[in-house]
């Protein structure tokens, strides 16, 4: 739907004099199921998710729906297969019938995507706890986030060090369900004299340039993290609402302008590492801490990432006799592969976005055969680390963030031994297969039981 105005058009002009560069006219990233083509071969052939994190630039109110409505139809026009995605639909102050004004925005009832995960009022640790939660049940390909206002404005110097930190943790725990997501950051608007907030506008340039600093120690290859620099845009004097703290129309269009371009480059695939054929786990027999028998270290693993939840005590374990059989001194336990093994413990509680991951620096092939495998161990009753009971699992492979091959509880070991489960796809079956998109494992206990315990060892994966 073209949704281009006279103020689009200017926009367009404006941005081209201060040097951004616009790709309005770019084909389509593709179709499910077809064959991708374009300058990029292996490029993702399938809907991309995005997510729109933060306060009420991203929520929207006043009477306008954030720079989100602009930036759908900017990429409705570049003729991208996009989705927005997020448990919240609605902007501040909605009541159904005239908020926005559907003579300014006469699609935001129709054929406008809503979800988003903006909110009014909150600061970066106030979202923090809520993103584990939204992003495992939608699944974003690209997070854009413009959040961390109401830190500098609220708290200061104390909002800049905190918001700074809090962003790296949001990042993380994206990443702990969905660990092939772009990111794309956007600096802070500038804040006037309509609000309290003004009194700690000195400090909005500090977090902006720490923020432009911090994305480039963020960044990983299967895991860009990009700047989007609204700094040379914006002014109060044209673009912030009387309030000197919300974009107004013309503001949410230059944002909706600078945004569409970096979602360009992270649509096309020019954030991301270039194709390699040759899958490589790191550690994957998890055994270079060195640990004694009965010896429990929570130190992580090359590339291993552990969860967070408190209710879960991940490590390396050096079981003993006790434990497994064949476990004495250096011995390996039966079905594993060397001595030490990876643990996860669960002390009571819901376990499902626990996930140990490793993201690869390997990407999915068109017409390519993948295997993952694992050894499950369950623990000998009365075993020195008291865990007693066993906790089950979840086995997955990714592609990006899209699961292409899972097992949960396909095998029961017996306590005492190792036993291995297996994973096989061609992406031949695969319906709207993500080319292109980095490879992923990633494991989990599967029951809440507190005491529980499962453990893994011997990870593989292979190609053909």
């Amino acid at each position: 739907m073209k949704r281009t105005s006279t103020l689009t058009t200017g926009l367009l002009v404006l941005l081209a004099l201060a040097g951004v560069q616009c790709a309005r006219s770019s084909p389509p990233v593709g179709v499910p199921g077809e064959a991708c083509t374009g300058d990029r071969p292996g490029a993702p052939c399938f809907v991309m998710r995005i997510m729109c994190i933060g306060d009420s630039n991203t929520q929207g109110g006043g009477g306008l729906p954030s720079f989100r409505y602009p930036l759908w139809f900017d990429l409705q026009d570049s003729g991208r297969l996009v989705e927005f995605v997020g448990t919240r639909f609605s902007i501040v102050g909605e009541n159904g019938t005239s908020v926005p004004n559907p003579d300014d925005y006469p699609n935001y009832y129709t054929s406008f995507d809503r979800d988003h995960e903006g909110y009014a009022g909150l600061r970066t640790d106030e979202v923090l706890p809520l993103v584990s939660q939204f992003v495992a049940s939608q699944t974003p390909d690209v997070c854009l986030i413009l959040l961390g206002t109401n830190d500098v404005g609220q708290r200061g110097f104390s909002g800049v060090q905190d918001g700074i930190s809090n962003l790296e943790e949001i990042i993380g725990k994206v990443r702990g369900q969905a660990p092939a997501t772009v990111f794309l950051l956007a600096t802070l608007p500038p804040i006037g004299s309509g609000s309290w907030y003004v009194a700690n506008a000195d400090f909005l340039p500090v977090f902006n340039n720490l923020l432009e600093f911090s994305v480039l120690l963020w960044s990983t290859p299967q895991s860009p993290v990009a700047l989007v620099d609204l700094r040379p845009l914006l002014n109060l004097a044209t673009d912030i609402l009387p309030d000197g703290l919300h974009l107004n129309a013309v503001g949410q269009e230059k944002v909706a302008l600078v945004m569409h371009d970096a979602l360009i480059a992270a649509l096309d695939g020019s954030l991301l590492p270039p194709t390699l054929a040759t899958p490589s786990l790191q550690e994957p027999s998890f055994e270079t801490l060195g640990l004694i028998d009965q010896e429990h270290s929570t130190l992580s693993l090359m590339d291993w990432v552990y969860p967070t939840q408190s209710n879960l005590i991940t490590g390396v374990f050096n079981p003993g006799s006790d434990s497994y059989q064949n476990a004495e001194g250096a011995q390996t336990p039966v079905g594993a592969e060397g001595d030490e093994v990876l643990s996860l413990e669960n002390l009571g509680g819901d376990p499902s976005l626990g996930w140990v991951y490793q993201v690869l620096p390997t990407t999915l092939e068109s017409g390519k055969t993948y295997r993952f495998e694992i050894a499950v161990g369950q623990r000998l009753p009365g075993n020195s680390r008291g865990t007693t009971a066993y906790g089950g699992y979840e086995m997955q492979l990714l592609a990006g963030n899209r699961v292409i091959a899972s097992s949960i509880n396909q095998v029961t070991p017996v306590p005492g031994i190792f036993e291995s489960d297996m994973l096989t796809v061609n992406t031949a079956d695969l319906e709207s297969a993500p080319l292109g998109a980095p490879l992923s494992v990633r494991l989990r206990q599967s029951w809440s039981d507190a005491g529980t315990a499962t453990d893994f060892d011997w990870a593989r994966l292979s190609v053909w």
